[in-house]
């Protein structure tokens, strides 16, 4: 008798950069996942791992200086 069975899982996520303005996608390649790793991937390492691009795009967009004070310049 045959078996069929899953040996991996090709996956091409599409993202786009959404700015509130305008939107743009992103190129991503095909992630090539082991069948044994799928269940786990799926449900808790692709998630990290988009958390983690998601706080690289935060951090970016944070202004120089934020949070910083600067003394006012002296009255003359």
């Amino acid at each position: 008798m045959k078996r069929l069975r899953l040996v991996k899982v090709l996956v091409q996520p599409v993202f786009v950069l959404d700015d509130g303005e305008s939107v743009a996608e992103i190129e991503h390649g095909t992630i090539t996942i082991p069948a044994a790793e799928w269940p786990t991937y799926s449900g808790e390492r692709f998630p990290a791992e988009v958390a983690v691009w998601q706080a690289q795009l935060d951090a970016e967009a944070v202004p120089p200086n934020r949070g910083v004070r600067r003394a006012k310049p002296k009255a003359t």
